[in-house]
C-alpha cells in the first residue's frame, strides 16, 4: 500500500511517498517555482505505483520554508538563488537517503525550476544513476539570458555573483562526471515559460559525450505542464535505467 508522510530531511521540510514494497529505486523529486512539496504528491504517488520510493523536499522560500511574491520581477534573482540553495542541500538529501535506502539505485527528477535542479544535481553528484528533466534546462546561463529577454528584466545587481555561481554549478560547464549515466529530457513543444532552445543546445553538447545515454521527447502543442503521458514516459525510463 502506498504511504505518504511529512518528514524532516536533515532539518528540511519534506514529503516521503513509499510504494509499500521493496523499492526498485529512490527518486529525489524537486518542485517548481511557486510550488511546494504537497502539490507534487500526485506525481510522487504515480511513481510509487511503479515501485519507487519518492523524496520531495520543500525548496527555500517555498512551502514550510517561506513564500515570496513569485510573480514580481523584483524576486527574479531569488529564482536562481533557490536553485543554488537546492544544490547546496543535495548532500543532505543524499545522506538521508543512504541512511534509509542503502544500496538502492537513485534517480533525480523535477519539473520547471525542479528540472533545472535535477540536471544540476545529476551533473555534480555521481550518486544519481539517471535524471529526468521536465520542462527544465541544462544550460542555466543561456536560460538566464532568455528569461531576462522575455520578461524584459535588467541584469540584477548580483549579476557578477550570479556568473560566478554559474561557473561553479551550471550543468553546461560540467559534463566531465557523467560517464556511464543517463538523462531523459521531457518538455512541452509550446512551453512559453521555459524557452526550450536552451535545453536543446545543452542536449546537443551532451550528445558529444558518447558515454552518456540521453533521450529527448518533445510533446507537440503542450505548454508548461506535466501530463499523464509525461509521467508514464518518465516511469518507463526509470524502469529501464534503474534495473539492478
Amino acid at each position: 500500500m502506498i504511504e505518504e508522510r511529512e518528514v524532516g530531511l536533515k532539518g528540511i521540510s519534506g514529503l516521503v511517498i513509499t510504494s509499500g514494497e521493496k523499492a526498485k529505486g529512490v527518486v529525489l523529486f524537486y518542485h517548481g517555482w511557486s510550488s511546494q512539496k504537497e502539490f507534487q504528491a500526485v506525481r510522487g504517488r504515480i511513481l510509487a505505483s511503479y515501485g519507487y520510493d519518492v523524496i520531495i523536499p520543500d525548496a527555500v522560500n517555498h512551502g514550510h520554508r517561506g513564500t515570496l511574491d513569485y510573480e514580481s520581477k523584483a524576486v527574479y534573482a531569488d529564482f536562481w538563488q533557490t536553485i543554488f540553495q537546492n544544490m547546496m542541500e543535495v548532500p543532505l538529501m543524499l545522506e538521508y537517503i543512504s541512511e534509509r535506502w542503502p544500496n538502492t539505485p537513485l534517480a533525480v527528477m523535477g519539473h520547471s525550476m525542479g528540472g533545472f535542479t535535477a540536471v544540476g544535481a545529476w551533473s555534480l553528484f555521481k550518486e544519481f544513476k539517471t535524471a529526468v528533466v521536465m520542462n527544465g534546462s541544462g544550460w542555466w546561463e543561456e536560460s538566464e539570458r532568455r528569461f531576462r529577454s522575455s520578461l524584459h528584466i535588467e541584469k540584477p545587481r548580483s549579476y557578477r555573483f550570479l556568473q560566478m555561481q554559474f561557473a561553479a554549478m551550471d550543468p553546461y560547464q560540467h559534463m566531465d562526471r557523467l560517464s556511464g549515466r543517463s538523462l531523459l529530457s521531457l518538455r512541452g513543444g509550446a512551453d512559453d515559460v521555459v524557452d526550450g532552445a536552451a535545453q536543446e543546445l545543452y542536449l546537443e553538447k551532451l550528445a558529444t559525450h558518447r558515454d552518456v545515454k540521453t533521450q529527448s521527447i518533445v510533446y507537440d502543442g503542450l505548454g508548461h505542464f506535466v501530463t499523464t503521458n509525461m509521467m508514464g514516459d518518465a516511469a518507463s525510463w526509470l524502469n529501464q535505467e534503474l534495473r539492478a
